[in-house]
């Protein structure tokens, strides 16, 4: 995984990591298991969740116009979408 930025933490309230393009992430659960809400940032629109368990990460792929939302124990960073 060829990670291209500094971890940043989630809010409920704001989405983040919403770039053009398609793009990845890998998401870090820091703490309790928690929901993590996908977003189509125009819109607004919840597209999906998914649970990440304690001390567990995922890497996500988002299309164009996608962001994220969730607790602030998770921790993202943006990493290569494809080659790596």
């Amino acid at each position: 995984m060829k990670v291209l930025g500094a971890a940043a933490a989630l809010a409920a309230g704001t989405t983040s990591f919403d770039t053009s393009g398609q793009h990845a992430v890998y998401v870090f659960n820091s703490h309790s298991a928690a929901v993590e809400l996908f977003t189509r940032t125009a819109a607004d629109a919840a597209l999906g969740s998914v649970w990440i368990p304690p001390a567990s990460g995922a890497v996500i792929h988002l299309a164009d116009g996608q962001g994220l939302r969730g607790a602030t124990t998770f921790k993202v960073s943006a990493i290569a979408n494809v080659g790596y």
